[in-house]
């Protein structure tokens, strides 16, 4: 309730682990959605429980979308999410259908699927067969378990993309976007409370600029028992010191001058900029595999590489295709 006192905040993303088995006190995640009927929830699922009585007591409560992870077709899929998932998820979204609830789908994109997922039969099988409504592409980051470099998309690759998903966008009318490459429709990175972005949450209380960049100076319970709320999250100095990154890298100054937002992110596209944050504010890693990141020589020097090789690849588009037309308007003004 505090983020609609506060904040006017009416959309509510729930990411997992897997929300539909939390269960706490007798509550599970479906009287969350009832309590709050005014605002509306994105939830990320696997799928695997969205069986016929699920499918309808989301119809019922009509203020949440799902969005079901997906590989691939089903080699894919059950490659990284078990056997028959695949299947599984066919059911649900056919379940969904049914009661006419709205889904969409989410997309890791990595090394090997890249063009996969953004081929016409992916697309025409997801859209146009299962009904998805929208599609979110999450670029593969070097968070988590098991941590490597070697599953992202190359720069070349996310150059490909970039251009493959705005030409579906423009083409073919779709709800498409890709977390990283769609920047120009954000203004940029929309972490750490961004006005018009958001930050992330996680189970333990822990809040972090983005869900993708796992350092924090706060907790939200410990804020609450000593009678804070959700505003000291937005002065905190790892949240402040990011917003001014975002202000000076693309709000500042004229539109010409703007900063590339086709490399939007603070932590994978300006990996060396986040890493000054951190040591700065004396943020701390929210889990293992984050710590373990921040002491890897390998993984500081191969991020660095790669915004340079992103860089050498997005930085012409975006001069060509964003600021040469800024430039031209403002000959002719």
């Amino acid at each position: 309730a505090e983020q609609k006192d506060l904040w006017s905040s009416h959309f509510t993303v729930i990411s997992g682990g897997e929300p539909l088995i939390y269960k706490s006190e007798g509550r599970d995640i479906f009287d969350l959605f009832a309590d709050h009927p005014d605002t509306f929830f994105l939830m990320y699922t696997n799928g695997t429980l969205i069986d016929a009585n699920t499918a309808k007591k989301l119809a019922e409560v009509g203020n949440v979308t799902p969005a079901i992870s997906v590989e691939g077709f089903e080699e894919e899929t059950d490659r990284r999410r078990g056997q028959g998932v695949f299947k599984k998820i066919l059911h649900a979204m056919e379940n969904l259908r049914q009661e006419g609830v709205p889904f969409g789908i989410s997309i890791t994109a990595m090394r090997h699927n890249a063009e996969l997922i953004l081929s016409e039969e992916f697309i025409d099988f997801y859209f146009n067969k299962q009904g998805a409504l929208y599609g979110w592409i999450f670029q593969y980051m070097p968070i988590g378990r098991r941590f490597t470099l070697d599953l992202q998309v190359t720069p070349q690759q996310r150059k490909w993309m970039l251009e493959k998903t705005w030409s579906y966008i423009h083409e073919q009318n779709l709800f498409l976007a890709d977390f990283w490459n769609c920047g120009a429709v954000s203004n940029g990175c929309i972490s750490a409370g961004k006005p018009g972005g958001y930050l992330y949450i996680d189970w333990n209380g822990n809040v972090m600029p983005c869900v993708f960049n796992p350092y924090t100076l706060d907790n939200i319970i410990t804020i609450y028992n000593q009678g804070g709320n959700l505003n000291q999250v937005l002065l905190s100095p790892l949240f402040t010191r990011i917003r001014e990154w975002q202000e000076k890298y693309a709000l500042q100054g004229p539109p010409d001058k703007m900063g590339n937002i086709l490399r939007p992110c603070v932590i994978r596209d300006h990996y060396q900029i986040m890493r000054q944050i951190i040591d700065e504010t004396k943020a701390k890693p929210a889990d293992e595999p984050a710590a373990q990141a921040l002491q890897d020589k390998d993984y500081y020097v191969g991020l660095l590489a790669y915004d340079k090789e992103l860089q050498r690849e997005l930085d012409p588009l975006w001069e060509k295709n964003y600021l040469k037309p800024e430039k031209r308007q403002q000959a002719y003004a």
